[in-house]
């Protein structure tokens, strides 16, 4: 016979628990976790309006730009854009390009480069389209490439101009710790007493 005192066993007490509707797996929660990823994915990096970089800065996501950049951007492969506070004073290379504030440089796009009617743009730009809105300001040259052979042309020749003035070419950079090498003292003790011994006789 039951105990009366002893809990009735409730056939709907799966299905009332928080954690129904979870398998071992935790599979109820893995779409919102694709859409996180998939959101985070889609980001972008920024570069504040407070923010000065002087240099090579190369980039594997997404930028945007609202500081000061004096230098050389890489991109490749991924978007660029110049906020309206933005000031670049470098060469350029990114998949896409679209400018609102400062560029003075060059530019290189895989698919097209965006002029804003805010932007004033001093340089030269390379892409297969290229985009002026009414009010923006430009001054150089447009290039804008037809093929893929051209394009691949275009690619080479621009390299020379994605290298800081201020930087040792790539070659040099790898080769510099064993330059420094050669500041280490020569003389040791032995080398030092026996100079002193010289200069006593």
């Amino acid at each position: 016979m039951a105990n009366p005192l002893d809990p009735k066993p409730d056939a709907n007490l799966d299905s009332n628990s928080f954690l129904s509707g979870m398998n071992e797996g935790g599979a109820a929660e893995r779409p919102f976790a694709d859409k996180l990823d998939a959101s985070m994915a889609k980001d972008r990096s920024v570069i504040g309006k407070n923010i000065k970089f002087r240099g090579e800065l190369i980039g594997t996501e997404d930028l945007h730009i609202e500081g000061t950049i004096e230098g050389t951007v890489i991109m490749e492969g991924h978007d660029l854009s110049i906020g309206r506070e933005g000031e670049i004073n470098a060469n350029i290379h990114a998949q896409n390009i679209v400018i609102n504030g400062t560029l003075t440089g060059d530019a290189l796009a895989d698919e097209l480069i965006e002029i804003r009617n805010t932007a004033v743009v001093k340089g030269n730009l390379i892409a297969p389209r290229i985009q002026l809105d009414d009010g923006g300001k430009f001054r150089g040259s447009m290039d804008m490439v037809d093929t893929d052979d051209e394009m691949k042309a275009r690619h080479s020749e621009f390299k020379d101009k994605l290298v800081h003035p201020n930087l040792p070419p790539k070659d040099e950079a790898s080769s510099a710790p064993a330059a420094k090498k050669s500041f280490a003292p020569k003389d040791s003790a032995k080398d030092q007493a026996k100079e002193a011994e010289l200069a006593d006789s």
